[in-house]
Formats: C-alpha cells, structure tokens, sequence
C-alpha cells in the first residue's frame, strides 16, 4: 500500500513526465537512452552520470528548469525495477550545494 505522501511524490513525478513531453523536442528520449546506456554498462552511475550522457542542448534543457524530469525518469526506472540504490555520492554540479546523489546500477 502506498502511503499518501508516496502518492503525491509518485503523482508529482508522473506530472513532471507528462509536461515534459509537451512541445517539440525529444528531450526525454534521450534522458532515458542515456539511462539505457549505463543500466547495460553495469556500472554504478548517479544522475550526474545520466547528465553528462545527453546531448548539450538537452543539459541545457534541463538546466533551463526541467531537471525534475531526469529525477522522475531515474525514479521510475527504480520502481520497474530496472535499477537498484548502492549508496550515495557527492554531486558534481555546485546547482546541487552538496546535497548527496543516490547511486544506482542495473538490477539483475
């Protein structure tokens, strides 16, 4: 069972996907191809990772206020079942102020 404050974050993640694929662009697509890429590496990967994988105009994309849809894609890969939390790291981008980032492989 989910609780209520699960839901809202679920929903919110849902929202956060459904206004991303608005317009003309296929920024998703290439957040979650990117993601692909590292699940296959077998590597542990953070979302800085999945940032320094896509193309620049979409890390620009997501500078531009969007960066909640590559943390809605990464969770939804989690709850798939597609990749699995191993720790924590520092984040690479000072945007973050040091707020730790989930590390995350391949599940199995």
């Amino acid at each position: 069972m989910t609780s209520a404050g699960e839901q809202l974050r679920l929903d919110g993640q849902d929202a956060a996907l459904a206004a991303a694929t608005v317009g003309h662009h296929d920024h998703p697509n290439r957040i979650e191809t990117a993601l692909s890429e590292l699940i296959r590496s077998g590597r542990e990967f953070s979302a800085d990772h999945v940032r320094d994988l896509v193309p620049p105009e979409t890390r620009d994309w997501l500078r531009a206020g969007n960066g909640n849809v590559l943390s809605s894609i990464i969770g939804n890969a989690s709850r798939r079942g597609h990749i699995a939390q191993t720790g924590w790291c520092q984040p690479a981008r000072k945007e973050r102020h040091s707020n730790p980032n989930r590390v995350w492989k391949g599940a199995a």
